[in-house]
C-alpha cells in the first residue's frame, strides 16, 4: 500500500514538473558577442554568451562553443556588440501642442513602435493624456502594441493661463496640493512644471512635492533661476532653459525687466538683442559656480541639443531627413510645415543666425557641465518640434553630445545607465547584466569607437523578444503603408 502511494505521489510530482517545463518560455542564447559595459565605458573581457528566458537575462558566460538543445533559439553574435536598450528621456508621442491638428489616434499610436525599431526601448513621456498613456502601457504589456517602457507625467503644470492645450493651469497657491494629489492618484510617475508657472506657485509646489517625496522636473519657470530650481529640488531641468541667463553678467537686469534696449521696440528684435547680449556677457566663473550647485544638489539636465540643432538648421536638415517622413502620421507632417508650426515662425536671417549661435554656445556649455560632473540625460523633445523623430532622433542626440565634447562612452551613459539611475530602476534596466530585463540592442560596430555606430542595428531585443534587421525593415514598411496619404 505504501509503495503504491509513493508511486502515485511521484507520478503526480513528475507530471507537475513536466507541465512546468512545458509552459516555461524557451531559452534564447546570444552567442559569442562583445558586451559593452556602459558603467566602465569598455568592452567586457572575452566574448560572451547571453542567456535569456522570458523577459530576463538569466546568465552571462564566457563563450565556450557549447551546443544548445534543439528547442533553444540561438543568435550568432560573432563580430557584433551588445548594449542596453536606449532611453529617450524627453519625448512627446502624444504632444498636446499637436492636439489642434487633431491627431488620429490609430496613426498616432504607430509612433510607439518607431522608438523600439531604432533601439529605444524606454522613454520618459513629458506631457500628454494619462488615459492615452495608460492605454499604451496596457497594450504594450498585452503585446498588442510594440512600444517602449513608458514613464509619464501626464499634463503640464503651468500658470493660470497655460501655454499649451491639455495643461493644468494652477490659479492660486491653495490649488497646488489638490493638483499634485490628483495627478499622483491618476498614476503619474512624476510632475512636470512649465514656463509660465509663477515663482510663488513654483516654490509652493516644490515644497509640497518634496514633503510627499514625489519627484518634479521640467522647464525652469521664467521667473525662477536655475540655481533656485536646483536648491528647491527640481530633479531634472530641461532644454538648458534660463541657464545662459544665469551665466550672464546681465542676469539681474533680465529678471528685473530693467534691460536697456535703446531704440529697439519690435518684440522679435528685442528677443534677438537680448539673447545676443546674454551670450556676449557669458561669465565662465558664474557658470562654474552654478554647475557646482547642480552637482551638490544632484540636479540632472536634459539638454535636448538635437532639438535646438534641428530648429536652427531646419532648412538644411529637412532635406536630409526626408527619408523618415513616410513613417509619420499625416497630422504630424502637416504640423511640421513652416507655415503652420509655432517653432518655425518669422525665420528671418537674423533669427536663424541667432539660433545657430545659440547651438554653438549650448554645445560649449554641455561640455563644461560634463567636465564639472553634472549628470546628463539624453532626450530629443520629439513631438511638435520639427525633425525630432521618434527613435532616430535619439541617435542624433548622442552624436551631438559627442560633438559637444563627451566621449562616446560618456554619451552612451546618458541613454542607458543614467536614465536607469534617474528613474531609480537600475535593478531592472541600464546595463547588460544577469537578472535585468532583456531590453538590448545588438550592433554591427563598436559604439565606443564611434557613437554613430548606435545606428548600425543588427537586432533589437525588447522584453526578451527579438526583432531582427529583416523584421525591423518589415515593420517600418508596414508603418509606411499605413501612414501613407490616401490621396497618393
Amino acid at each position: 500500500m505504501k509503495s503504491t502511494f509513493f508511486f502515485l505521489t511521484s507520478l503526480i510530482l513528475l507530471c507537475n514538473v513536466t507541465a512546468q517545463r512545458a509552459s516555461a518560455p524557451p531559452l534564447l542564447i546570444i552567442q559569442n558577442i562583445q558586451v559593452v559595459d556602459v558603467k566602465k565605458g569598455a568592452l567586457l573581457k572575452d566574448t560572451k554568451d547571453i542567456y535569456i528566458r522570458g523577459n530576463r537575462i538569466t546568465g552571462i558566460a564566457t563563450h565556450a562553443n557549447r551546443y544548445p538543445k534543439p528547442d533553444t533559439k540561438v543568435i550568432d553574435g560573432s563580430g557584433k556588440y551588445i548594449i542596453p536598450g536606449l532611453w529617450d528621456m524627453h519625448a512627446h508621442p502624444d504632444d498636446p501642442e499637436m492636439w489642434r491638428m487633431p491627431p488620429d489616434a490609430a496613426s498616432r499610436d504607430l509612433l510607439l513602435p518607431l522608438f523600439v525599431l531604432y533601439g529605444v526601448t524606454g522613454i520618459r513621456d513629458m506631457a500628454g493624456s494619462m488615459e492615452t498613456i495608460k492605454a499604451w502601457k496596457t497594450n504594450i504589456k498585452k503585446k498588442e502594441l510594440l512600444g517602449p517602457e513608458v514613464f509619464a507625467c501626464g499634463p503640464l503644470l503651468d500658470g493660470p493661463n497655460p501655454m499649451w492645450d491639455g495643461s493644468v493651469g494652477i490659479a492660486s497657491l491653495d490649488k497646488v496640493r489638490i493638483v499634485v494629489d490628483s495627478l499622483k492618484a491618476t498614476g503619474a510617475d512624476f510632475l512636470k512644471v512649465y514656463s509660465l508657472l509663477p515663482d510663488s506657485t513654483y516654490f509652493e509646489l516644490s515644497r509640497y512635492a518634496k514633503s510627499i517625496h514625489f519627484p518634479f522636473v521640467g522647464h525652469v519657470p521664467f521667473t525662477v533661476t536655475t540655481v533656485e530650481a536646483s536648491i528647491t529640488g527640481m530633479k531634472s531641468q530641461e532644454h538648458l532653459l534660463n541657464l545662459l541667463i544665469d551665466c550672464s553678467t546681465v542676469a539681474d537686469q533680465i529678471y528685473n525687466n530693467t534691460l536697456d534696449y535703446g531704440d529697439i521696440t519690435d518684440a522679435l528684435d528685442k528677443y534677438i538683442f537680448r539673447n545676443n547680449l546674454i551670450m556676449d556677457t557669458y561669465d565662465p566663473q558664474k557658470a562654474k559656480a552654478i554647475f557646482k550647485v547642480f552637482v551638490q544638489n544632484k540636479t540632472w539636465h536634459t539638454p535636448t541639443i538635437s532639438m535646438w540643432y534641428k530648429n536652427a538648421y531646419f532648412e538644411e536638415e529637412v532635406k536630409k531627413d526626408s527619408i523618415y517622413y513616410p513613417y509619420l502620421p499625416q497630422y504630424m507632417r502637416k504640423y511640421w510645415q513652416p507655415e503652420v508650426n509655432d517653432h518655425l515662425q518669422r525665420r528671418s536671417p537674423e533669427i536663424i543666425d541667432l539660433k545657430k549661435r545659440l547651438v554653438s554656445r549650448y554645445l560649449q556649455v554641455i561640455n563644461k557641465m560634463n567636465e564639472a560632473g553634472v549628470k546628463l540625460l539624453a532626450g530629443t523633445d520629439m513631438g511638435a518640434n520639427p525633425l525630432c523623430f521618434p527613435g532616430i532622433s535619439l541617435h542624433n542626440e548622442l552624436a551631438l553630445l559627442v560633438e559637444a565634447g563627451l566621449t562616446p562612452a560618456e554619451a552612451l551613459k546618458t541613454a542607458t545607465i543614467n536614465p536607469a539611475l534617474f528613474l531609480e530602476v537600475e535593478k531592472d534596466y541600464g546595463t547588460v547584466t544577469k537578472g535585468k530585463v532583456a531590453d538590448l540592442v545588438i550592433l554591427d560596430e563598436n559604439p565606443l569607437e564611434d557613437i554613430t555606430n548606435t545606428r548600425k542595428i543588427f537586432a533589437v531585443v525588447r522584453n526578451g523578444e527579438v526583432l531582427s534587421a529583416e523584421s525591423i525593415k518589415a515593420e517600418l514598411k508596414a508603418i509606411e503603408y499605413i501612414q501613407a496619404d490616401p490621396k497618393d
